[in-house]
């Protein structure tokens, strides 16, 4: 029997492992364990660990280690708190991988603990570049420390032979959310837009915007201004998701729901997390996606709709026709709105070629899984010289 322990600490990271997952639940000889915590629990992030339950997914254990302050002691310290928490699972549960997604911050002491208790990490979405944000090192971090690799595109498997991981340990999947968009059972989007107070004979848009965590030009303030006085000119509804806990994160949240009602009141709303599902159903239908969140860059050009990715946060990832790239300046924006509402934008992005997979992410990972061997040779990552 093979164990893959998974850890969750947000509604992103779930969106993408839970096809995965379910599948492991399907595989003959494979089983899962799945920890969820960080703003799963918390009830000013929408409580998310409820959609993972109605998913039908077993939690096999929780780890709270999130509080309300966002400076970065408090987050350094929340990181050791939960580091502690992982330890127990490691000591308490039998397990033979851990699979990591992405580059968050609290990855980091999951990583460790791997090392520690010799666990083989398998790594997803590494080799991306987002240059805006402190995600890039630990991404990468992670990537040094993962013993096998899979990737969304060919792009990102040079990116990892670049940082010297041997090419036999890299696996180009393509993206799990791709899978997970797939697998969603079709909702009536205008049931979704009634159910969140919205008029349902509108058209809308969705914005997600995190902090930028290594943006020192421009202060929070003029960022979230300048966004909302740009959609301030448009008739459309805006529904607007909360940020992602980071150095920020308090501060950013207090100034999006102060413009909202400045220059967006009666016309949005605001909602801690859509779930996926909700989302995936909503999508097709808004007019684009605004902000600087990775499922603008991933998911989004999926369904061959516009995305406004505004700042550097996701400086560096592969884009597809449909992202649009915006300064903060509110002239940029504006100008990557009429862009994104242009008939001729629109047309010529329904021609657009997907790079991120098909829909079989999962089989592809467990086909890998399946051959591979937990033995010294995995273990031990020679040193390789880049030429």
């Amino acid at each position: 029997m093979v164990k893959i322990a998974f850890f969750t600490s947000c509604r992103g990271d779930m969106g993408i492992l839970m096809p995965l997952i379910k599948k492991i639940y399907k595989t003959r000889n494979f089983e899962s364990l799945l920890f969820v915590g960080g703003t799963h629990l918390s009830k000013k992030y929408g409580y998310t660990i409820n959609e993972i339950k109605k998913q039908k997914l077993k939690i096999t254990g929780t780890y709270n280690y999130v509080n309300d302050k966002d400076d970065p002691y408090e987050l350094a310290k929340s990181t050791n708190k939960s580091g502690m928490q992982v330890a127990r699972f490691f000591k308490k549960y039998d397990f033979d991988y851990v699979c990591i997604l992405g580059d968050r911050y609290e990855r980091i002491p999951i990583v460790l603990n791997c090392l520690i208790y010799k666990k083989p990490i398998v790594h997803l979405h590494g080799g991306e570049v987002t240059q805006g944000i402190i995600d890039e090192q630990i991404r990468h971090s992670i990537s040094k420390a993962a013993h096998i690799h899979f990737v969304i595109c060919d792009e990102y498997k040079q990116n990892l032979i670049s940082l010297g991981e041997e090419k036999k340990r890299i696996h180009n999947v393509g993206s799990l959310a791709v899978d997970n968009i797939l697998f969603q059972k079709k909702i009536n989007y205008k049931s979704i837009l009634k159910k969140y107070g919205l008029n349902v004979n509108k058209p809308f848009v969705i914005m997600t915007y995190h902090p930028q965590t290594l943006e020192f030009n421009i202060s929070q303030e003029k960022q979230i201004n300048n966004i909302m006085h740009s959609l301030k000119n448009y008739e459309y509804q805006v529904l607007i998701t909360s940020p992602g806990i980071e150095v920020g994160s308090n501060n950013l949240l207090k100034l999006i729901k102060k413009q909202m009602d400045i220059c967006l009141k009666g016309k949005s709303v605001f909602i801690e997390s859509l779930g996926f599902s909700d989302l995936y159903n909503l999508i097709p239908y808004c007019e684009f996606v605004i902000g600087n969140s990775s499922f603008g860059i991933i998911e989004v050009p999926f369904f061959k709709k516009p995305t406004i990715d505004i700042g550097d946060r996701q400086k560096g990832r592969f884009r597809h026709k449909s992202v649009i790239n915006s300064s903060h300046n509110q002239r940029s924006i504006t100008n990557a709105i009429k862009k994104a509402l242009s008939r001729k934008f629109r047309t010529s992005i329904k021609k657009m070629n997907f790079m991120f997979g098909k829909g079989n992410a999962s089989n592809k990972i467990i086909e890998v899984l399946k051959k591979n061997k937990i033995n010294q040779k995995l273990l031990q990552k020679p040193f390789l010289k880049v030429k």
